[in-house]
């Protein structure tokens, strides 16, 4: 292996002290685009090599960005982070604004998964001032189209799906004007229309687009976009009760996501599935399919559809110029384009969405104040060994109310008096409690206090319950500091709940932010007291 190496290193000294530009592009080339795929540790070695023997910045900067392309691949966010700043050294000293460019958009989309915001709006905003020098005409057709093809990912990610369409339209119109991967381009234009007419109902238009797009796709290899389409075509076919249509494209969708890491594509197709199982009737296949989902959700992060960024690299396998000194230079200046396009779209998103989790919190907070007032007033004695007594008798014949007639205001203030002192103890943390066992201790029947809470808590009793546990962990949170330590399966045992995702799911309901984001800002509320 040693020998391979070094036979590697010095075929690569030869052709750089030659000044062969050609034989490094073709190096570099098949370690992204093919080694990487079949040998990720061999292509790491080949990348580290093309910087030893680089002389100039533009390829120490080359090299150095492709390994922390590659490390990015693995999730490996601490080595990709060091060789993109080691490139920013380099490539600052110098006036090539397209690798700047690069460098930049790269380190803003870092820095933007990382959450660390200023950081990223930094970097954004010097890859927009080095991609305003660049001044090749094809490229500016391509990058407007990729920016309105990127606005159209963020209407329909708001659910707006007719500014989606507008903002696909305007991206064809540059399209239009471009050479490079139109195919391509004009058939992701296509399948956007076709989920945009889909959501709008529209599904005589739908079609017509996810067929284009199918045949326009006929062009190009067969990738993870035809994998969304052919999903398409199934969600169509499902709502058109096509169940001989809706299968076909739905296998041919399977057969994709399977063999791809797209975790996207697989949360598409699986929700479609689900669709179709339910549409023939195939309970188990449904809950098979369920479970799938649940697993890729849960590692399907909370960052914006990076789907053009992470296609291109398979376009490029498609494309050959005569002089592959101008091919490399046209891959790099579009690259910067896509990492401008991400790193300023997705930084607005997200800082958006960051804005409304921080009034959603005070909010938090303001409510949290109000039950905890509440709860300091003193429990009724007498109350508490009601519920923790029951036992598996029946509970209606704990009943003193009229289980027929109508319910007297005395009798509604008694209850709601109940509830009260039921709030103010813990006793809904019991993972036990039930509507028989609550209304037996109340001295009434499920009738009656499925009314009170129907009627003065404005929910059902699950959620009144869930609510009331959820208050409990943000109280404890706030004012036991060692709460905040737990791992979130122990706060949901702890208030009653049966699992962590269950807990999780509701506290979200209950709040609009999950249990980790509350308590990250709940310790940088307390840090900042201090």
């Amino acid at each position: 292996m040693k020998n391979f190496q070094l036979i590697i290193f010095l075929c690569i000294s030869i052709c750089m002290q030659a000044q062969a530009a050609d034989a490094y592009n073709a190096i570099y080339i098949k370690t992204y685009l093919e080694t990487s795929q079949k040998n990720f540790d061999q292509a790491l070695k080949t990348a580290d090599s093309l910087y030893t023997i680089s002389e100039t910045p533009y390829y120490q900067t080359k090299s150095l960005m492709l390994s922390a392309t590659l490390y990015k691949q693995t999730g490996n966010v601490k080595k990709s982070m060091e060789y993109a700043l080691k490139s920013e050294q380099i490539i600052g000293q110098t006036d090539n604004e397209v690798w700047k460019a690069k460098v930049y958009g790269f380190l803003s989309s870092e820095y933007r998964i990382l959450k660390l915001y200023s950081e990223a709006k930094k970097y954004a905003d010097k890859t927009l001032a080095a991609c305003k020098k660049i001044k090749d005409p094809e490229l500016v057709n391509n990058t407007s189209g990729l920016m309105m093809q990127e606005m159209a990912y963020f209407d329909i990610e708001q659910k707006n799906y007719k500014g989606a369409i507008e903002n696909v339209k305007k991206s064809q119109q540059y399209f239009n004007l471009t050479k490079q991967d139109k195919d391509f381009f004009t058939a992701n234009n296509q399948q956007l229309l076709g989920l945009s007419y889909y959501h709008l109902k529209n599904f005589g238009k739908a079609l017509f687009h996810y067929k284009k797009a199918s045949d326009i796709c006929r062009n190009i290899p067969e990738n993870f976009l035809t994998g969304l389409i052919y999903n398409g075509l199934a969600s169509v076919y499902i709502e058109q009760n096509n169940s001989q249509e809706a299968k076909k494209y739905l296998q041919l969708a399977q057969k994709i996501s399977d063999q791809s890491e797209y975790l996207q594509l697989k949360n598409e197709v699986y929700a479609t599935s689900q669709k179709y199982y339910v549409m023939i009737n195939d309970l188990k296949k449904f809950r098979e399919t369920e479970k799938k989902k649940d697993e890729v959700a849960e590692k399907i992060s909370k960052k914006s559809d990076s789907f053009i960024s992470d296609s291109y690299s398979r376009l490029d396998e498609k494309k050959r110029d005569a002089e592959h000194t101008g091919y490399i230079k046209n891959i790099i200046i579009l690259a910067g384009g896509i990492l401008l396009i991400s790193g300023i779209v997705y930084f607005m998103v997200y800082r958006r969405k960051q804005k409304r989790n921080i009034e959603k919190f005070k909010q938090i907070l303001l409510d949290s104040d109000r039950i905890h007032e509440f709860r300091k007033e003193k429990v009724k004695i007498s109350f508490a060994p009601a519920i923790r007594q029951i036992s598996m008798a029946d509970p209606m014949k704990t009943v003193k109310a009229d289980d027929y007639g109508m319910m007297t205001a005395a009798t509604e203030q008694k209850l709601l008096s109940k509830l009260d002192e039921f709030e103010k103890s813990d006793l809904f943390i019991n993972n036990s409690i039930s509507m028989s066992s609550l209304a037996a201790s109340c001295g009434t029947n499920t009738k009656y206090l499925s009314y009170i809470i129907n009627t003065y808590k404005n929910k059902d009793f699950n959620n009144y319950i869930n609510e009331l546990r959820v208050n409990y962990v943000i109280e404890k949170l706030r004012n036991t500091p060692r709460y905040r330590k737990y791992k979130i399966s122990v706060l949901a045992e702890e208030a009653g709940f049966s699992s962590q995702n269950k807990f999780a799911t509701i506290f979200k309901k209950t709040t609009s932010i999950s249990p980790s984001l509350f308590i990250k800002y709940l310790e940088e509320e307390m840090a900042a007291e201090v």
